[in-house]
């Protein structure tokens, strides 16, 4: 045997029977086609590098506020919980020109901590050209101290600086030219 030879009735093949393979091979190229795009699609999107999700988590900062009569209370701002030293510094000063304990102007220009526990804030001179009453220069300078070493649990006490210099007093009632050490006495009960 040769080979096969096809047999047609009435010996010559059909017109017709090339156009019956050619639809059966468009098709399967169309879906060789197809599935070849299918897989080069799923594999670039497990090739490409997956997005990092980073979520912040939130804390709380205690930052005290001038209160009646003659006391501060404690109030909690929503910050992120991995802020530098300085960053929590700001946004403790922030707090408080936020809540008018504090004029807009001042600016804290250093912040520090010493090996004994002592957080040095360092003012721009106009801390100590604040004009104050008695009571609310009492009122203010606990907040800023109340609110530092609620903040910085290793620290012991704050000491206030204007220009690099310490000052004896604000407004002539609380005496700063030492560090100052938190103030329980004039918590809200």
């Amino acid at each position: 045997m040769r080979g096969k030879k096809d047999i047609y009735i009435g010996g010559k093949p059909p017109a017709h029977s090339k156009l019956i393979r050619t639809p059966y091979i468009i098709v399967l190229i169309v879906i060789a086609v197809a599935a070849a795009g299918f897989f080069a699609y799923r594999y670039a999107r497990l090739a490409r590098p997956l997005k990092t999700v980073v979520v912040e988590e939130v804390s709380d900062l205690k930052v005290y506020y001038p209160s009646r009569p003659a006391k501060l209370s404690l109030k909690s701002t929503p910050v992120k919980t991995m802020l530098t030293d300085r960053e929590k510094a700001d946004a403790i000063i922030s707090a408080l020109k936020t809540g008018k304990v504090l004029p807009d102007t001042l600016v804290l220009t250093d912040f520090a901590a010493d090996m004994e526990g002592t957080l040095i804030l360092n003012f721009t001179p106009d801390l100590a050209l604040l004009k104050l009453e008695p009571l609310t220069e009492i009122q203010t300078v606990y907040a800023i101290v109340n609110s530092f070493l609620a903040n910085f649990t290793k620290a012991k006490n704050v000491q206030f600086l204007a220009a690099g210099q310490a000052i004896f007093t604000i407004g002539g009632t609380v005496y700063t030219y030492k560090p100052m050490e938190f103030n329980s006495q004039m918590l809200e009960d």
